[in-house]
């Protein structure tokens, strides 16, 4: 998700990071969401069946869906277990449903919620900037709950499948394949699609709206499709489907493509892009014919990867998702533009960082503090967080770190994975502890400060170098010299000491950092 500065000014109604009252003992299978759409009135008819499984001692199933109020929001009909009628009630924004006995089983058993409403968030119903209605699926963080009945929280991952029913002028695009399209005689249309992979609700979205529709062509077997506005049909097909080449190169440097395809789609998504999985949505103005979307593009099928398949196990591991993202589109810049193109990536990336942080000075890569979900969308997340890959691909070295993101990747993907177990993995190939480097990296503000002081000393050919941080503030980087670029070393405290032997002398400086490797004013 490429964030926008915009977005700190949308106040989310939802559950306060951290404090997600989870349901030990409940596994959500499938969602099944019937929606049924028109251009008379905002108000949609919705009804999903919830497949999941529950252990004996689950008294109830809590699902998230919000209430209707002043006009928006949902009013559930009815709830039922195969046609009976269940006791539920539906109040502060969730519906508790009892369970009996036979509503537990280990195969999994299925609760239908009929519901109807306007959605007061999550799908959005608007216009285009042509003029024409749309409906867009926004859900981050957790905004899904908004239009339909789930358990909101991206640790919670399930399969999913839409039917959607609406006036047969619009085109339909959700995750997964299509599975069928049927036109009724009062002129609406109903289209199918599933996806086979586990999702977390974050990237369950449907898109609905008049759209132009090409197929890309083929990418290592991979369907691509660009969903343009039939006003901008030639400039964004010629610009949607230039990422064919990027996924390539995603698949090359990471691991194979996560889903059955991929669908670039122009929409009303509040944010620069919204990488739903297998059907992206970028923003209305992403196309200009000049494939100047390029790096956008790049940023949200790493998200494929990086967020979708293997995602952060709750909010406040969201870089998991964004610091990936944010790094892979500069590496994709490196190996496509070269390595100045990478440099000015990343020094733009640390202009960000510095900027934010004299606001927030108290900011950091992971702040469990912060009740307003949207706050997390900062440049800590997404450009703190990409220096910090780029500081431990340095420690470790560039085999070791490729290494240990597709290990990571490969653990976890389809499933959830929080900070502590991306660090596992990188341990298990690099073979020492990243204890430091995490802590000091994650849950500390501000950036390094490393003072260099040195003595030279003629006749020994000796060269002492002292290095100093902060006591209270320090954090682990490499340590490398321009003027003898074979000597690396790994600060790991506030304070280091170094001894060169047979060295000659530093008539410019030492050239601290001549590699560009540590996020540095």
């Amino acid at each position: 998700m490429r964030f926008l500065i915009a977005i700190l000014l949308f106040p989310i109604l939802g559950f306060a990071q951290d404090k997600y009252p989870k349901q030990e003992g409940v596994d959500v299978l499938n969602y099944s969401v019937s929606l049924v759409l028109n251009d008379s009135t905002d108000r949609i008819m919705g009804k999903v069946d919830v497949k999941y499984q529950a252990k004996e001692t689950v008294k109830a199933l809590l699902l998230d869906l919000f209430n209707e109020y002043e006009g928006k929001g949902m009013l559930v009909q009815g709830v039922s277990c195969h046609g009976q009628p269940l006791t539920y009630k539906h109040e502060n924004n969730q519906i508790s449903i009892e369970l009996t006995t036979q509503m537990k089983s280990e195969k999994g058993a299925l609760i239908t919620v009929l519901y109807e409403g306007v959605p007061q968030d999550g799908l959005i119903i608007s216009k285009n900037k042509f003029g024409d209605r749309t409906f867009f699926g926004d859900n981050w963080p957790n905004r899904a709950h908004h239009w339909f009945p789930c358990i909101d929280h991206p640790s919670e991952k399930a399969t999913v499948d839409f039917k959607v029913t609406a006036p047969s002028h619009y085109s339909v695009i959700a995750n997964g394949l299509q599975t069928g399209k049927t036109t009724t005689e009062n002129g609406f249309k109903t289209t199918w699609f599933a996806s086979k992979y586990a999702l977390p609700t974050k990237v369950m979205v449907i898109g609905v709206a008049k759209f132009s529709i090409s197929n890309c062509g083929d990418s290592t077997k991979i369907p691509q499709y660009a969903y343009v506005y039939p006003q901008e049909e030639e400039n964004g097909f010629q610009d949607y489907c230039s990422a064919i080449e990027i996924l390539e190169w995603f698949e090359q440097k990471i691991a194979p493509y996560p889903y059955d395809k991929l669908a670039h789609v122009q929409s009303k998504t509040r944010y620069g892009g919204m990488e739903n999985a297998s059907c992206i949505f970028y923003h209305e103005n992403s196309i200009d014919g000049k494939k100047g979307s390029e790096y956008l593009f790049a940023h949200e099928i790493a998200h494929q990867w990086f967020g979708n398949s293997a995602s952060e196990d709750d909010w406040h591991h969201v870089w998991l998702s964004e610091g990936f993202a944010t790094y892979l589109t500069e590496v994709y810049k490196q190996e496509t533009k070269g390595d100045s193109a990478f440099l000015a990536g990343m020094e733009a990336a640390g202009r960000r960082v510095f900027s934010y942080q004299k606001k927030y000075p108290d900011s950091k890569i992971i702040d469990t503090n912060f009740l307003d979900l949207n706050r997390l969308l900062s440049p800590m997340v997404y450009q703190k967080a990409a220096w910090m890959l780029h500081t431990l691909r340095a420690i470790v070295g560039d085999k070791i770190f490729w290494e240990g993101v597709r290990n990571y990747y490969k653990q976890y993907r389809y499933g959830n994975a929080t900070s502590d177990l991306f660090q596992e993995e990188m341990e298990k190939v690099c073979h020492f502890s990243l204890d430091s480097f995490f802590d000091t990296w994650l849950h500390q503000s501000g950036v390094p400060e490393v003072k260099v002081k040195y003595k030279y000393k003629k006749k020994k050919k000796q060269l002492s170098v002292k290095l100093s941080q902060d006591k209270n503030h320090w954090f682990v980087v490499p340590v490398t010299f321009g003027y003898k670029p074979e000597i690396k070393e790994v600060m790991d405290g506030p304070k280091m000491k170094m001894v060169i032997k047979d060295a000659r002398p530093p008539k410019n400086g030492l050239g601290f950092d001549w590699e560009h490797v540590i996020l540095m004013e």
